[in-house]
Formats: structure tokens, sequence, C-alpha cells
């Protein structure tokens, strides 16, 4: 079994509920209605209600698996999972519904109980993150969703699923945000880089909430901060970093990114590598500083030893 050296769970603490915030009673409820009726698909197995659920353009963004785009790739991955896996139980609980921009944003945890293509009974817990569209005169529909287990793992639980995504187009920055995002994912990388969890932190927003693979959420800055100074560990270089935008969705103060992710280090003399993505919230203050407000990621491939 292969864990990542400078990735070592911290705070293993799951979180099943927390308070709502930022609420609307005018506005949640509707999310809360499509929330469960996604957790109705996992439960029934049902692509028409699936595809009831989801926008004709929206992004899915599983763990150990690479991101899929797309209403019919997303159905084919769902399609392939129901046939392979036999769902015994599935229960989301929200924590946060914000409306942010000309989206909704839902933060949760998630259990889901089911059996593997071997038989085994596996237990899968964690978080999600998901955004959601309002269309005038209609039902909320998913336009991206992201999720990830709150403990390490073996990836045979979750990447029998072979579905083929698009290859992202190359990103060049164009517009305001969208420079300045790239700002902060160049200062982010430096960090990164050298295991600078002080220098990584000042990009977060005193009110973040931070969420990583083989972890519960970490809500604030205090709590962010304690797992990135426990995260870099001084006996594993990092030698290979990428990391890069492939897309940009703007909301006024907010922006949205979609994210990849490649690193390679030497654990122990030997080398690995791993890739992985994510979605990045940004916020604009007032005094024109743009700080990360919500983020998630997730690995698309278990760690992996290097071929010599």
């Amino acid at each position: 079994m292969i864990k990542i050296a400078f990735a070592l769970p911290f705070l293993a603490l799951f979180v099943h509920t927390l308070s709502f915030s930022n609420c609307d009673p005018k506005t949640d409820k509707p999310i809360v209605r499509q929330s469960q009726k996604f957790a109705e698909v996992l439960r029934t197995e049902s692509l028409e209600t699936l595809q009831s659920i989801f926008d004709a353009d929206a992004y899915l963004l599983p763990e150990y698996h690479q991101t899929l785009h797309g209403l019919d790739t997303l159905s084919d991955y769902y399609a392939v999972f129901f046939n392979k896996a036999e769902t015994v139980s599935y229960a989301k609980v929200p924590f946060e519904i914000q409306q942010i921009g000309e989206l909704y944003l839902e933060l949760g945890t998630f259990e889901h109980r089911y059996k593997t293509p071997k038989g085994n009974l596996f237990d899968y817990n964690g978080k999600y993150m998901t955004y959601w569209k309002q269309p005038k005169g209609g039902s909320p529909k998913i336009l991206a969703h992201i999720w990830g287990a709150s403990s390490y793992f073996e990836a045979d639980d979750v990447n029998f699923v072979n579905v083929e995504g698009d290859d992202p187009k190359f990103f060049v920055p164009s517009t305001v945000w969208e420079r300045q995002i790239d700002e902060v994912r160049r200062y982010v990388y430096e960090a990164v880089l050298r295991g600078d969890a002080k220098k990584q932190l000042e990009t977060y927003a005193d009110d973040a909430i931070y969420m990583t693979y083989y972890d519960a959420p970490f809500k604030g800055k205090e709590a962010i901060s304690k797992y990135y100074y426990a995260h870099y560990d001084p006996g594993a270089s990092r030698d290979s970093l990428m990391t890069r935008a492939v897309n940009v969705v703007e909301l006024g103060d907010y922006a949205l990114k979609f994210g990849e992710y490649y690193v390679e280090w030497t654990q122990e003399n030997k080398p690995y590598y791993i890739q992985g993505k994510g979605l990045t919230l940004y916020r604009r203050r007032t005094d024109g500083r743009v700080e990360i407000y919500r983020q998630m990621i997730n690995h698309s491939m278990p760690p992996t030893l290097k071929k010599e």
C-alpha cells in the first residue's frame, strides 16, 4: 500500500453534520430537494432521475478517475457503476448552501455502502462539493460535482469504472479574473514545490473551507493551518509539479476554477507520482485582493511508483 508522504491524514474526525450557514429559506429548499434526488439516484440506480438533475454541460469529478464532461458521459459513468457495484445504502447531508453569483454552492458529507465487483462490502464515507444552476421556470441542475473519501482507502474499491473523458483544451488566461487566478496559482505553485505551509496559507480567506483527500472538511483558516503544517514531510522531496486551470466561471465578486495537478516526489529513495483535480472558488475582497474561499481536490489515480 502506497501513501503520499507529504499528505498524511490529520484530524481524522469525520464530520457527519454541521449547521447550515448562509442559507436563504426561499432558495435552499429547492437545492435540498434536488440534492436528495441525487441520493435517490444512488439508492435506486435510476439513470432517468440522474439525467433530470444534471445539466447537459455538467462536469463530474470522481475520485480516482479523470474529469468527465457532458450528460452522456456522466450517464455512461453511472451506468457502469450500477452494473458493476451493488449499493446497499446511500445518504448525504448538506452542511452549507449559499448563492454565489448565478450559481448555488452546496457542501456536505455522504455515506455510501456498496458491494464492489469482487463482492466486498465497502463503506465509502466522505464529503462533496456541488454547484447548481437555477434555470428559469425549472428545477436546479448540477453544473459540477466532486467528492472524496474522509480517510485513506484502496483504489480498487472505486476505480473499477473506466469511462474515457475529453482531454481539456489548453487554457490561456485572458480576462482580469483569469489573470488574477493565475497569479494565485503561481504563488501556490512555489509554496507547494518548496513545502512552504506559511506561504500557501496566505492565499486562503479567514473563513475558507478546504476539503482535501483522505480527510474530513477543514473549516476556517486555523483548522486549515493545522493541516498544512502537518502536511509537508521533510523526508519527501517534491521533484516535479504541474498545476493548471482548465476552465474558469466568473460569478461577479467570485470565480470558480476547474483545475488539475501532477506531482512527482521521492520517498525512501523511491520515485512516485500522482495526478489530481479540483474545484476552487475564489473571492475578490473590497480591497481588491483575491483569496481562496472554498476548495476541494481529489486524486485522479492512486499514488504510483515510477518505473525506471
